[in-house]
């Protein structure tokens, strides 16, 4: 008879519970209130009411009491400590909504939600340090954090060195920091966070820094582009592989990876013609690029920029072969100021078939060309063309 009395109340208190259960995921004000009275000591239901409460009536004033019956009823859940925090933020009691921030830290001082949570608080408040040390919380928890972090800290109090301060000593969260700095414009920061990158003196994929170089270059910064390229190529013995001695183009004879990015080659596709690198066909080396064309069309999308001083003798040469080209009018290598697109060198043109043959072409730069880019192109280009051609150990030096 005992057993059937504690089955029938166990059953009760589990029947209790689910409806409970099921009242409080209607998330209406009267079901919320019926799984309350139901389970009075449900934690859940008093922080579910107290949020409806919040988000849904604007009714700061009555979600207090239920953030803080669920706070008492569950005190190590940090985010019922964040909601009560926000009811009495809404209510305008500062030193209440201080007190439950801080406890919702001390129950969860390492989690990143609490810490996000926390640290938009403390910004609401003006209290600027203890936001950037739950911003460190942040970024050292949560990868993908990161740069919404870095971005609110910047916002907060555009001080490099203050933010700098709550940095791990992550390469990769150096490097989001840079890319959030050049996207503002912010160049002398961004010069300062990359500086500290690389005081770290800890490895990286270099893939992931071309950005800078790129972005140094689009500010037509060409000495910062090439100081952070060579600082790259330093502390990486495949990205110095690029360089020869003598020769300013950079990966000329097509050996290493195109990196798309930098001073290494780059490529946008065009219509009417195929670019790719060739293992069966090069001059001395173990490949060559090839260039196959079917149809019009003047540049074949692969263009260098290369590093220049104004006014300079410079030397444009390369090796090329060509097998049925049939055209009025052959590929070139062209060399072009960067910026403004001033010409300054075509070498021959290549037409037919034929062997492996050195074409190039002198010229000195303008007063204020300081970066230059050498591409693969016909001209005019609205020639029929049709057949390949190849083009190995690409050069540039200075013409003593």
């Amino acid at each position: 008879m005992g057993c059937v009395a504690a089955a029938a109340i166990y059953g009760w208190f589990a029947v209790r519970d689910y409806r409970a259960s099921r009242l409080s995921s209607s998330l209406d004000a009267v079901s919320l209130q019926r799984a309350i009275a139901l389970e009075p000591r449900d934690a859940a239901s008093q922080d579910l009411l107290c949020r409806f409460l919040l988000f849904d009536r604007q009714e700061a004033g009555a979600a207090v009491p239920l953030c803080k019956r669920a706070t008492e009823l569950s005190p190590y859940q940090s985010a019922y400590w964040l909601h009560l925090a926000l009811a009495y933020y809404r209510t305008g009691a500062e030193h209440e909504q201080q007190a439950a921030i801080l406890k919702a830290i001390s129950v969860d001082p390492t989690t990143p939600d609490v810490a996000w949570e926390a640290a938009n608080f403390f910004l609401l408040q003006g209290k600027i340090a203890e936001a950037l040390r739950q911003f460190s919380v942040v970024i050292r928890g949560d990868p993908s954090m990161v740069t919404p972090s870095l971005e609110l800290c910047w916002r907060a109090v555009h001080d490099v060195g203050a933010i700098e301060a709550i940095l791990p000593p992550d390469p990769d969260v150096y490097l989001q920091f840079v890319s959030l700095l050049t996207t503002k414009n912010e160049w002398e920061a961004a010069h300062h966070v990359w500086s500290a990158l690389l005081r770290l003196n800890q490895g990286f994929d270099y893939h992931r820094a071309l950005f800078y170089v790129d972005s140094l270059l689009r500010n037509r910064d060409v000495a910062g582009a090439n100081e952070a390229w060579e600082q790259l190529a330093s502390r990486s013995a495949t990205l110095d592989h690029y360089s020869r001695p003598n020769n300013l183009v950079l990966n000329g004879d097509f050996a290493e990876e195109i990196l798309n990015a930098g001073f290494d080659w780059r490529y946008s596709p065009q219509p009417g013609m195929a670019v790719s690198l060739d293992t069966t066909e090069s001059h001395s080396g173990s490949q060559s690029l090839l260039i196959t064309y079917s149809d019009t069309g003047s540049d074949s999308g692969m263009y260098e920029y290369v590093a220049v001083k104004p006014d300079t003798q410079y030397a444009v040469s390369a090796w090329a072969k060509s097998e049925e080209l049939q055209t009025a009018n052959g590929p070139c290598i062209s060399v072009s100021d960067a910026y403004d697109n001033t010409g300054y060198a075509l070498t021959q043109e290549t037409v037919g078939t034929t062997a492996w043959h050195l074409v190039e072409s002198h010229f000195q730069t303008g007063p204020a060309t300081d970066l230059l880019a050498i591409r693969f192109t016909r001209d005019p280009g609205n020639t029929h063309i049709n057949g390949k051609f190849w083009v190995d150990e690409v050069s540039l030096r200075a013409d003593r």
